[in-house]
């Protein structure tokens, strides 16, 4: 694939914030001086989200933007795995929650990797507490079932080699555990993978409804697990 840079955006319902926050992630790619893209994925929007997407994707040649009318950003995903123009792939949060540093430290790292994650546990993070106690409990479980060592497995702050995940795209979840899928499926290829510090800073209300999303995470994780048993 073309050498460069796609950053990948899963939006749902933030049009208080798109616009601005689309500006900054352009503005931060532009001083890194390679090529590169921004790929927008409103998933089940109701608001004027899929308006703002679309006029970004007017106003900049270097910006796509797409509507699904199903939330999942799994889903959104998958599509913007798809469109993608360049070799290194990187997902952030619309929020902006993870430090910025994270994009050149993730370029740079996935010279020599496959993948590369963006973790809290070896940085910083500043999170309503029982988000953190949760969190720790889910990846302390997927790394005993799936003897995986690592120390983040949300959706923000992961970066791909495009090429190394084009061909899991069909086994990606379309609600919120494909980046265990991904990372799952990298690691069983015999793909390297690095661990980065990040600065984490996230203290908006959650949107997804925190109990379902226990309940189907911890679904999803048996199920894989079931299924490396098979492997």
């Amino acid at each position: 694939m073309t050498p460069g840079l796609t950053v990948f955006i899963p939006v749902y319902n933030e049009e208080p914030i798109l616009a601005q926050n689309a500006e900054r992630v352009l503005e931060h790619l532009a001083r890194l001086g390679v090529p590169h893209e921004v790929i927008l994925g409103s998933n089940g929007s109701t608001d004027r989200t899929p308006e703002i997407g679309a006029e970004l994707a007017r106003k900049h040649d270097n910006v796509q933007f797409f509507h699904v009318p199903e939330r999942g950003p799994g889903r959104a995903f998958a599509r913007a795995l798809k469109l993608a123009r360049y070799d290194k792939f990187v997902t952030l949060d619309a929020d902006l929650s993870f430090d910025m540093a994270f994009v050149p430290d993730a370029l740079a790292s996935l010279e020599q990797n496959d993948a590369v994650i963006g973790s809290k546990g070896l940085g910083t993070q500043k999170r309503p507490l029982f988000r953190i106690i949760a969190s720790d409990s889910f990846i302390w479980l997927t790394n005993l079932l799936l003897h995986m060592p690592y120390r983040d497995y949300a959706i923000g702050a992961k970066g791909y080699r495009t090429a190394a995940i084009l061909p899991h795209a069909d086994k990606v979840d379309v609600h919120t555990f494909y980046t265990q899928e991904m990372v799952y499926q990298i690691r069983r290829a015999g793909g390297r993978i690095a661990e980065i510090p990040v600065k984490c800073e996230d203290r908006r209300p959650s949107r997804f409804n925190l109990l379902h999303e226990g309940f189907y995470r911890y679904g999803k994780l048996f199920g894989l697990w079931f299924r490396s048993l098979r492997d």
